[in-house]
C-alpha cells in the first residue's frame, strides 16, 4: 500500500504555527487542529480554535480569528504552501493551498511512491480485531456479513494507519442454538431416509443449507422436546460419545461453508476461537471470582452489574452449563495470550450493547491491567434487504450466497447488454459482484442500519461499488491507449481548468482521509470520498480530451493519480479494482 503523505506535512506545519499563537494568548492549554471544509468554497483545509479561545479571552470569535490568521499571513514564509488564508463567520480561518503544493504532491505520487505516514494514535498500537462470528450449524446471513466486511476493512485501514494488528474470529459452535440443530437434523435424516455418506457428497452451501434446516426444525420442536434437546445440550458439554460423531461432523461442515466466504470476501483469520473450547475454562475463571466479582443466586452465578450502574446477567446455569457471558471470560484471556492487546475491538451487532457494558466490566474486575480501558465494541446497524424480512428461527433468512447470486444476475445481464466488458468476464463478474455487496455496507456509518438495495448496488452511474470499479477501470483504458506511462510532470507554466483544480484538490486530501477513517473505525468516510473523486473525475472526462490534447502529459499524469488513488481506497475496503471492465 503507497499513499504519499504530503498532507500529513502540511498540516501539521499550519498546526504547529497555530499552535505557537494560541500559546501566546492563552496559558489554557487547546488543542489545534485542520479539518477538510464541508464545501470546497471554503478552502482545502479550515480550523475553528478561534471560538474557544475566544470564550478564553473574551472577545469575538471573528476578531480572535483575524489576529490569529493576521499573524500568520505576516508569516508566510513559513507558509510557503499556501495561497490564501481567509477568515469567515462566526470564526473559522480558511486555508487554500497554492497551484504549485498540488503540482509538486502530484508529482510525488507519481514518481516518488512515499509510504503512508502513520497515525499518531495508531502508531504502534497492537489491535486485535474480532469479527464476522458465524455461529456453526446455521447459514451465514447478511448481519454476519457486515460484522465480516467491515471488521476487513477496519484491519486495513488500521493496518495502513501504522497499528499492527491481529484478526481473530469467536465462533459459536457449543450451546442450546447447536442442540437444537442436531435434534433436528437427526429428525430429518431419519424422515427423509438420509445417511452421512450420502451427505458428505454435497457441495458445502447445500450441506450448510441442510444444517439451517436442522436447525429451523429443532427451535419448531423444542416445546414440545424441550427435556430432549436439553439433556442434548447437556451432552454437548460433557463431550457425551452418543452425540459427539454427529457433532463433529456437522461442525465441519459448517466450518468447510464459511471458508468458502471467507475466501470469497478476501478475509483471512489469524486464529480462529471456538465457545466450545472456553467452555471449561470459563467456568473455572467464573467459579474462582465468586464472592469478588460474580455472586451466587438460586444456584446459578451473576454478575451483580446493578452494583455498576448496568444489569445483572448470568454466567453459570442452575444446571451448572457456561453461559455465552461466561465463556467469554475465557476467550478474553485466550486472546490476549495469543496476542497482548493494546486495544480490543468487538464488531458486533448494536442489539448487543448492554451484555458488552457487562462483560467489560466484569474482565476490568478480573485483571484491570489487561482489560481496563482496552476494549471497544464497534456497534453495528441491522442489515434489511429493502422488500425483505429474515427471522433464523422460522428459516426466513437472508443468505449471503443468495444475496450474491441475485447481484451477479443483475451484473451479468449488465455483461449481456454491453455495459460491460472483460475478456475474462467470469471472474469480473464474481469481483464487481463483491465489491457491489461490500460497497453497499460500508458506505453506511456502522451504527446506522443498511437498507439493501440490489438495484442500486450494481448501478454503473451511482453511489456504488461497480461505479467506483468502472471509473478506475476507465482511467487504466486511458493510459493502455496512450502507450506509455507519463514520467515526471514539468510543472511550469500550466493552466489549469476548473476540473483538474478540483481534482488535485481531492488528491491532496486523501492521506488525511484515510488518517480519519482509520483513527475514528469509520470506513464510509473513504467511500465518501472515492464516490466524490470518482464523480468529479467523470465531470472531468466528459467536458476535456485526455489524449493529443494541449496538455496531454498533465491530463495522463492526473488520470493516472486519480485510477491509483480509487485502486488503493478499494483495496482498503477490501474491493479489488478490475483492469478491464
Amino acid at each position: 500500500m503507497v499513499i504519499c503523505y504530503t498532507t500529513r506535512m502540511v498540516t501539521e506545519d499550519i498546526e504547529k504555527l497555530l499552535q505557537k499563537q494560541v500559546a501566546a494568548l492563552t496559558k489554557e492549554k487547546l488543542s489545534v487542529r485542520l479539518t477538510k471544509p464541508s464545501l470546497p468554497t471554503h478552502g482545502d483545509y479550515t480550523t475553528t480554535v478561534a471560538l474557544p479561545l475566544a470564550k478564553i479571552l473574551k472577545k469575538s470569535p471573528i476578531e480572535v480569528a483575524e489576529i490569529l490568521a493576521l499573524e500568520l499571513k505576516t508569516n508566510k514564509e513559513k507558509l510557503t504552501m499556501v495561497e490564501r488564508i481567509e477568515v469567515v463567520a462566526p470564526g473559522f480561518i480558511n486555508f487554500w493551498l497554492s497551484q504549485e503544493e498540488l503540482l509538486t504532491a502530484l508529482n510525488k505520487q507519481n514518481t516518488e511512491k512515499t509510504k503512508h505516514a502513520p497515525s499518531a494514535s495508531l502508531k504502534e498500537k497492537r489491535i486485535l480485531i474480532e469479527y464476522a462470528h458465524p455461529n456453526t450449524h446455521k447459514e451465514m446471513h447478511i448481519g454476519h456479513m457486515r460484522t465480516m466486511i467491515t471488521g476487513e476493512a477496519l484491519a486495513r485501514l488500521l493496518t495502513v494507519g501504522g497499528a499492527t494488528v491481529f484478526r481473530a474470529n469467536y465462533q459459536g459452535d457449543i450451546g442450546p442454538h447447536v442442540a437444537k440443530a442436531l435434534y433436528g437434523i437427526e429428525k430429518i435424516m431419519v424422515e427423509r431416509k438420509l445417511t452421512i455418506d450420502e451427505i458428505e457428497q454435497w457441495d458445502n452451501a447445500k450441506k450448510a443449507h441442510f444444517l439451517g434446516e436442522g436447525y429451523v426444525q429443532g427451535n419448531k420442536d423444542y416445546e414440545e422436546a424441550k427435556t430432549a434437546i436439553d439433556a442434548l445440550n447437556t451432552k454437548l458439554y460433557q463431550k457425551d460419545k452418543s452425540i459427539m460423531p454427529l457433532y463433529e461432523q456437522t461442525r465441519k461442515w459448517s466450518l468447510d461453508y464459511y471458508e468458502d466466504f471467507y475466501a470469497r470476501f478476501y478475509t483471512t483469520f489469524d486464529r480462529l476461537f471456538f465457545e466450545s473450547e472456553m467452555a471449561d475454562r470459563g467456568k473455572e475463571i467464573v467459579t474462582e471470582a465468586i464472592g469478588t466479582v460474580f455472586t451466587e443466586d438460586n444456584g446459578a452465578v451473576i454478575f451483580p452489574g446493578e452494583k455498576y450502574g448496568l444489569h445483572t446477567r448470568v454466567f453459570i446455569t442452575q444446571v451448572g452449563n457456561p453461559t455465552y457471558e461466561g465463556k467469554e471470560m475465557a476467550n478474553a484471556f485466550a486472546e490476549y495470550k495469543a496476542f497482548p492487546f493494546d486495544l480490543k475491538m468487538h464488531v458486533v451487532g448494536s442489539e448487543q450493547a448492554g451484555y458488552f457494558k457487562v462483560v467489560f466490566k466484569a474482565l476490568e474486575l478480573l485483571d484491570p491491567e489487561k482489560f481496563e480501558g482496552k476494549q471497544h465494541h464497534v456497534s453495528m446497524g441491522m442489515v434489511t434487504l429493502t422488500d425483505r424480512k429474515m427471522s433464523s428461527r422460522t428459516g426466513e433468512i437472508l443468505r449471503v450466497d443468495w444475496l450474491i447470486d441475485q447481484v451477479k444476475e443483475r451484473i451479468l445481464k449488465l455483461a449481456q447488454e454491453g455495459k460491460i466488458e472483460a475478456e475474462n468476464k467470469d471472474a469480473v463478474v464474481e469481483m464487481v459482484a463483491i465489491g457491489a455487496v461490500k460497497y453497499s455496507v460500508l458506505k453506511v456509518a456502522t451504527t446506522q442500519n443498511v437498507a439493501f438495495d440490489i438495484e442500486k448496488s450494481v448501478a454503473l452511474d451511482g453511489d456504488s461499488g461497480p461505479y467506483l470499479q468502472y471509473t478506475y477501470a476507465r482511467t487504466q483504458s486511458v493510459l493502455r491507449k496512450a502507450g506509455s506511462a507519463a514520467g515526471t510532470l514539468d510543472t511550469s507554466n500550466l493552466t489549469l481548468n476548473e476540473e483538474e483544480k478540483a481534482l488535485l484538490r481531492m488528491l491532496y486530501t486523501f492521506p488525511q482521509v484515510v488518517s480519519d477513517a482509520a483513527s475514528t473505525f469509520s470506513p464510509h468516510i473513504l467511500c465518501t470520498f472515492l464516490f466524490d473523486l470518482t464523480k468529479q473525475f467523470n465531470l472531468f472526462y466528459q467536458k476535456h480530451a485526455i489524449l493529443k490534447s494541449e496538455q496531454e502529459t498533465f491530463r495522463l499524469v492526473l488520470t493516472g493519480a486519480v485510477g491509483n488513488t480509487i485502486k488503493q481506497g478499494l483495496n482498503l475496503l477490501g474491493i479489488k479494482a478490475p483492469e478491464k471492465m
